[in-house]
């Protein structure tokens, strides 16, 4: 199969008002357009490989993040693609970078920016090589799809393609979007991956803003 799927979850309610991001994490959840583009990728999906509809895992292994926009997005995407009995393995790896306490633009354009306690870009590539070497593992004999986020699907393919740090904070990852890796092996048996290109999935960010939502009343 040998084939590496990385899709980044739908736009979410933080997407469209950050101050979501205050929340615990069962608030920043997919937006109605959000779910659209989840839609749209599956369709996208289900036309790379017939043989993912075999029950079991024998074809297609799948895994998400620990965050809840990404298990919705793996949840609708695999349920369009008539894959409702499989059950995404949640892999932390996967997870977002850890932005800190105060989010600042330059943690996006700066791969070495650790500002406010958070992950830089670099340390992120660090962490999700632990999923490349579990991914490899397994596609001798199933391909192998993962929902995540855009740092860390950043991270992903920067590794999958050797690029420097540099490029990778250039890597455009928008909502919904899908990208296809083979992986082949070289001489030395070292895996190598390129990326194929899938057909335009990418709905635009179409919903209305959010707005926040209203303080409990104080207790009585």
């Amino acid at each position: 199969m040998n084939r590496l799927i990385l899709v980044r979850h739908g736009g979410s309610t933080a997407n469209e008002d950050e101050s979501f991001y205050d929340y615990n994490d069962s608030a920043i959840c997919l937006t109605t357009n959000g779910i659209r583009q989840a839609l749209n990728t599956a369709g996208v999906l289900a036309a790379v490989e017939p043989r993912w509809a075999k029950p079991g895992n024998f074809a297609l292994e799948t895994f998400a993040s620990e965050y809840f926009r990404t298990q919705q997005t793996a949840r609708i995407a695999l349920d369009q693609m008539g894959l409702l009995s499989v059950a995404p393995k949640i892999q932390p790896l996967l997870n977002e970078r850890d932005y800190g306490t105060v989010y600042d633009p330059k943690m996006d354009t700066d791969a070495d920016c650790t500002l406010n306690g958070s992950e830089s870009s670099v340390q992120a590539r660090r962490r999700v090589r632990g999923f490349i070497t579990e991914a490899e593992s397994l596609l001798w004999r199933a391909d192998v799809m993962a929902f995540t986020h855009m740092g860390a699907t950043r991270a992903l393919i920067a590794e999958l393609l050797e690029l420097s740090d540099a490029q990778m904070m250039t890597l455009e990852v928008d909502n919904g979007a899908a990208f296809l890796f083979e992986r082949s092996l070289n001489p030395a048996g070292r895996s190598v991956f390129a990326q194929k290109r899938l057909p335009d999935h990418i709905l635009p960010k179409t919903a209305a803003p959010i707005s926040q939502p209203p303080a409990a009343p104080p207790p009585s």
